[in-house]
């Protein structure tokens, strides 16, 4: 398993490009602002070929990007919950992210949930629900890789916003349990922040956020 992560657009937000091995099959996910050159470069240095991006969520700054791979013919995947979010992207809050003009919306090729498996190549991923941040926040874990694409749920040190709408604090500390729940040293990829930390290093920050 590769996992190659850069950082773009107007609140720093993690694309990430997983492959199953060089010259493989890869997926893109959370394709930020003004990451695509970055992510043709990757995938040509690895000699990977897209499958699909996956959407972890359906925030603006995490799907803004949906509309350029989908011209170019690359099937759109997220989870249910953010779907409509998919279809019609919006910031929250424009101002934040410089007054963006309106972003082309993509009608999901798959809507994916708990009894679903996500799979690129040979890779193969457990979906696991985890609301509060926004109503379809999923997390891709990998047992036998253990590691965990996880958006917007939990960072290195803290834990993705409940104050948007659609969010929910009691779900998402009931989603940082699930998590939490997995193999301590199960390797993490947020949505923001410094990424490939254990989910051990990342709880006693998470912790202070559950109270």
């Amino acid at each position: 398993m590769i996992v190659k992560g850069g950082t773009f657009g107007p609140v720093a937000t993690n694309t990430y490009v997983v492959a199953d091995g060089q010259g493989g099959s890869a997926l893109v996910v959370d394709p930020a602002a003004g990451s695509r050159d970055w992510v043709l470069q990757t995938l040509a240095r690895l000699e990977v070929t897209p499958i699909a991006v996956w959407d972890t969520h359906g925030h603006w700054d995490h799907v803004v990007e949906n509309h350029l791979w989908a011209d170019d013919g690359l099937p759109i995947w997220c989870g249910r919950g953010d779907e409509d979010w998919v279809r019609a992207p919006a910031p929250f809050n424009p101002a934040l992210f410089g007054n963006p003009p309106p972003t082309p919306g993509v009608e999901p090729s798959r809507v994916l949930g708990a009894d679903d498996v996500l799979e690129c190549g040979a890779l193969s991923f457990e979906l696991i629900p985890t609301p509060g941040h926004s109503p379809g926040c999923w997390v891709a874990y990998s047992a036998e890789h253990g590691e965990a694409l996880v958006g917007d749920l939990i960072f290195a040190q803290g834990v993705g916003r409940t104050d948007f709408p659609g969010s929910d604090p009691a779900a998402m500390i009931a989603s940082l349990e699930r998590v939490l729940a997995l193999p301590g040293e199960t390797v993490i990829y947020p949505g923001h922040g410094p990424w490939a930390g254990t989910l051990a290093e990342a709880e006693p920050y998470a912790r202070m956020f559950m109270r």
